[in-house]
């Protein structure tokens, strides 16, 4: 039965992802995560510039907001690990944040500094959002620097992906999910479709664990662009481009586009 009533949401949602619906989606088959943060401290000028050096066709980031307001781009909600200040996130100006070491000299950038440095490249900004509170200021900046057709918006929060959608008809924004072993594929594809429906997107960035053909298959052929995080070894990643997943986010670019170039 279960098999049944998500094959029936399969298929009535094929019109509701065809696309003309959504903004055209950007291309980017292969994604430096945090920068190529597998030769530089991630998630700094360093690691993006690495990353564009290479031939990344996305750079990702996570980005955060100081008290002052500034969108700045860091991973964690702690300063601790990769700047060695046991300090939680949110709670001090960018002005105490970009005195801090973020690795070999590095600084921890601001949203801005990533985005003047990516404009006019070949890598496109793939954006993730860790806390909640400030998408129009992020949408805002993202028009004022003209990278709304080439720039994507990441979050495992469907809300928030939601609430970009409606400030930004034009950006594309992708949903992040992980599924465990439990969950059945059936389930995966109902709950994929529910959320982007809910949503209104038609990507989905999934832990590449729980990727197989029929699943890229079924998700497709309902409209939805499968992409794939964070895979490092070569082999999963020729697997994952064979199934037809659209896009890779690694640590290493340079091994997935040697892998993209076979493909």
């Amino acid at each position: 039965m279960k098999k049944l009533l998500a094959l029936a949401l399969l298929i009535s949602s094929s019109a509701l992802f065809a696309d003309d619906a959504f903004p055209p989606i950007p291309s980017t088959p292969v994604v430096a995560h945090r920068g190529f943060s597998g030769a530089k401290p991630e998630n700094t000028l360093a690691a993006f510039r690495a990353a564009a050096d290479v031939g990344a066709s996305g750079a990702e980031c996570d980005i955060r907001r100081a008290s002052d307001g500034v969108i700045y781009i860091m991973h964690d909600a702690n300063f601790k690990r990769t700047a060695g200040h046991d300090i939680a996130a949110g709670t001090i100006p960018y002005s105490e944040i970009e005195a801090f070491d973020a690795g070999e000299g590095e600084k921890i950038p601001t949203l801005e500094s990533y985005l003047t440095l990516l404009k006019g490249t070949a890598t496109r900004p793939i954006i993730e959002v860790k806390e909640d509170g400030f998408s129009e200021q992020l949408v805002e900046m993202v028009r004022a620097f003209e990278l709304e057709k080439t720039a994507v918006v990441i979050d495992f929060s469907a809300e928030r992906v939601k609430k970009v959608r409606e400030l930004a008809p034009e950006l594309c924004c992708a949903w992040l999910c992980s599924f465990n072993n439990e969950i059945s594929e059936d389930e995966i594809v109902e709950k994929i479709i529910g959320t982007l429906k809910d949503c209104n997107t038609n990507v989905v960035d999934m832990q590449f664990g729980r990727v197989t053909p029929t699943l890229v298959q079924r998700l497709n052929e309902a409209g939805i662009s499968v992409w794939c995080w964070t895979v490092d070894n070569p082999d999963d990643i020729q697997r994952l481009y064979d199934m037809g997943v659209e896009s890779i986010t690694t640590n290493f670019p340079d091994r997935a586009l040697e892998c993209y170039r076979k493909k």
